[in-house]
């Protein structure tokens, strides 16, 4: 062998030997996996549309191992992606719940700021700036804002004393217990415990308030046969109680979900129902019968159709969960629209233009978006990630927004385009964390 061929050979090992080793070296340089590395990374919370599609509003956590350092606060984005995304509150406690009022000028968000006993309703100009408004003032709380169509009044849930009419009385029997000398509770029902937290016989209501100087709340419930019922309960989730309530299109009345059988949860299944209650108050009438269970109610655009999951009660020990559609007022059976399809329905919205509804599923470790039409029909798969889940799918106009995730990657906001089948990041708030991380 010639001394230029030995020299030539001996570069090509060299060569052969580093692209070898690159990518082992390209893994050092990484971090394993620990418990701070995935702890600290940012959480992303579901997206919230504005009503003219431009921007998006979502909760961002920076979680940390000192909770008085822990920062949740409200941020908004462009829904077209050519913005960073920019933090719209910046205080000590967290925000929750957050909505764009009808004309997309404000947000309604429940939040325990500087001076409140409970979390209250704020309400801020989205705008003309300025610092946001507490709306209600309630001892026992309030959660989970909803705009009257209109814009001029809000509705909102809270958890209150059985027997209680007003907030006196709520603040009555708060200190009549706080004065007891002792702890000791007695169980008479089914269940006792939720999670980490015994139960006890508070239940969750719906209040009314007009956004008028002076006006107040008014509870819904308070005084009716529903509540007084032994089983009365709303839907029990991982973060506690909701009544998924709703105003109804004219702004006349509230649609919410609730069970009168939660004490027969020992012996059998128990279902969640349709519940119709006046805005002004009165007895609430329940809609549905006890064949199915429902919940997520939500009203088309146009306001001509309602649409919830569904899920039939019975022996059965899996059930997948349907999507279902009633005319509205009419109501009458449930036109079960996905009955002839295999996936659960996840996270469902109308189109728009009210005769679609998109709704998430999963499919072979996936879970990718679907489409069916209002009225029934073929479900068809709209857009198919490959990687990942699509949750939180929320639209408004032409915006279709969700939260995409993986094994490897925090939830980020998505903008989804149905026609092209595509997955557009609005944020990447982990974008660096996750790139440093040899998974």
């Amino acid at each position: 062998m010639t001394y230029l061929k030995h020299c030539k050979l001996l570069i090509f090992l060299v060569c052969l030997g580093f692209l070898a080793t690159a990518p082992n070296l390209a893994a050092q340089d990484k971090k394993t996996v620990t418990h701070e590395a995935i702890w600290l990374m940012k959480r992303v919370g579901a997206p919230v549309p504005s009503p003219d599609g431009k921007w998006v509003l979502f909760n961002l956590s920076e979680p940390s191992y000192t909770e008085a350092e822990q920062v949740s606060d409200l941020w908004l984005v462009t829904a077209d992606g050519s913005g960073k995304p920019r933090r719209l509150t910046n205080t000590k406690g967290g925000e929750g719940g957050a909505v764009w009022s009808p004309d997309g000028a404000r947000l309604a968000f429940a939040a325990k700021r500087e001076g409140d006993e409970a979390a209250q309703i704020y309400v801020i100009d989205v705008i003309n700036g300025g610092e946001a408004q507490r709306v209600t003032n309630l001892s026992t709380g309030a959660n989970s804002p909803q705009w009257r169509p209109d814009g001029n009044a809000i509705l909102f849930q809270s958890t209150v004393f059985p027997g209680a009419m007003d907030d006196d009385a709520n603040k009555k029997a708060a200190a009549e217990r706080k004065a007891l000398k002792y702890k000791a509770r007695v169980y008479e029902g089914f269940p006792i415990r939720q999670w980490d937290k015994w139960m006890d016989d508070t239940q969750t209501h719906v209040f009314v308030q007009e956004l008028s100087a002076g006006a107040k709340a008014k509870d819904l419930l308070a005084g009716t046969e529903l509540v007084r019922k032994k089983g009365f309960s709303a839907t029990v989730v991982n973060s506690g109680e909701t009544l998924q309530a709703i105003w109804t299109p004219d702004g006349a009345s509230v649609l919410f979900v609730a069970t009168t059988e939660r004490n027969m949860a020992a012996y059998s299944e128990v279902g969640d129902h349709l519940f119709l209650v006046s805005a002004n108050g009165g007895e609430p009438k329940q809609l549905t019968d006890n064949k199915y269970s429902f919940g997520g109610p939500q009203f088309s655009p146009d306001g001509k159709t309602l649409a919830c999951g569904v899920s039939e009660n019975g022996k059965k020990v899996y059930y997948l969960n349907r999507l279902a559609t009633f005319a509205w007022p009419a109501m009458g059976a449930p036109n079960i629209i996905t009955a002839n399809s295999e996936r659960s329905v996840g996270s469902t919205r109308f189109a728009a233009d009210s005769r679609t509804i998109y709704f998430t599923a999963e499919d072979a470790g996936l879970e990718k978006l679907y489409s069916v039409p209002t009225a029934g029909g073929e479900v068809k798969l709209a857009l198919d990630p490959k990687t990942g889940v699509l949750t939180n799918l929320a639209i408004a106009r032409n915006t279709v927004v969700a939260t995409w995730d993986s094994a490897v990657s925090p939830a980020e906001i998505v903008r989804l385009d149905l026609i092209a089948g595509t997955v557009k990041p609005l944020t990447e708030f982990n974008k660096e964390r996750v790139a440093a991380i040899d998974w």
